[in-house]
């Protein structure tokens, strides 16, 4: 499936008659229906549907000033990525980005949705250039987006992103914000992996400047500070909301990485085995898995 997702992609992305209408509700009464293709200050361009299925009648331009509201038609190419986000998806989600980016702040419009996956897509990468993409990306949804949820979202998707980047310093004091003062269980358990995620960063810099931090007492308190914080908030999304399964997964893996890191093999091998058996279909499973085939090869 994972082989095939480009070429579906692709066909999705060039055939935007085949997909639902969109329906755009004028002032006076009316309704026009189509696919929005793309839009300037001053009007919506629609993409008629034609007479025969897959083909169609040309495109009409609609002053912005006659529509009342737009009612947009689910977006089969953003959920193709959505579903296998990576580098495979990069160019469908960036010509889907790219159409639906100056829509950014119409209501209704999936703008900010494709925004956000376009910069996950970017950030899973793991490429430098790529993850500052991301940045600026997610900086302009997270700024111009008419949905909350999706200002949430690249929120989120720039802190990650910034840790990726190695400055988990910078945006610190905003991920703590975040724990404090987060209503909604969902971004809480995100802010608690975000801060895991950032604890662990900074623990791997510790130890790279401080190699002899064993010797180092003060340096050696830290080191257990960073330790204790990662897997304390690394844990929380499996200990106390075990039935968000994906924020869980998540949450061991770093787990995971964590103990790979300082060398505790035995507790590493304690939390693949959980990931393995307990969500088996995230993708963290996959590194957990891998991690148990290599402990069990002959040496």
């Amino acid at each position: 499936m994972k082989q095939l997702l480009p070429i579906i992609l692709v066909l999705l992305a060039a055939a935007p008659s085949l997909v639902a209408d969109d329906e755009v509700r004028l002032k006076d009464g009316n309704t026009r229906k189509g696919r929005i293709v793309g839009m300037d200050e001053t009007s919506f361009r629609l993409s008629l549907p034609g007479p025969v299925p897959g083909q169609s009648a040309g495109t009409t331009s609609i002053p912005r000033a006659n529509v009342e509201r737009i009612i947009f038609a689910p977006d089969r190419t953003l959920e193709a990525v959505r579903a296998n986000p990576g580098p495979g998806a990069l160019n469908t989600a960036r010509v889907r980005w790219q159409t639906l980016q100056p829509m950014l702040a119409v209501a209704e419009s999936r703008a900010g949705d494709a925004g956000n996956l376009y910069g996950e897509c970017l950030r899973l990468t793991g490429e430098n250039a790529r993850l500052e993409e991301a940045l600026g990306v997610y900086a302009e949804v997270e700024k111009g987006a008419w949905n909350p949820a999706d200002r949430e979202d690249a929120k989120r998707g720039r802190l990650r992103t910034m840790i990726d980047l190695g400055r988990s310093q910078e945006v610190a004091a905003e991920i703590e914000e975040i724990a404090t003062s987060a209503q909604d269980p969902g971004l809480l358990l995100d802010s608690k992996l975000l801060i895991a995620s950032a604890r662990l960063a900074a623990l791997e810099q510790l130890v790279a400047e401080n190699p002899r931090w064993e010797e180092d007492p003060p340096v050696r308190a830290e080191r257990l500070r960073l330790l204790h914080e990662t897997a304390d908030n690394a844990l929380y999304p499996f200990l106390f909301h075990g039935t968000a399964r994906g924020q869980a997964a998540k949450g061991l893996g770093i787990l995971l990485g964590l103990y790979q890191f300082t060398g505790d093999q035995e507790e590493a091998r304690k939390v693949a085995t959980d990931l393995a058996e307990i969500y088996p279909d995230a993708p963290e499973a996959k590194k957990a898995a891998e991690f148990l085939n290599k402990k069990n090869e002959p040496s």
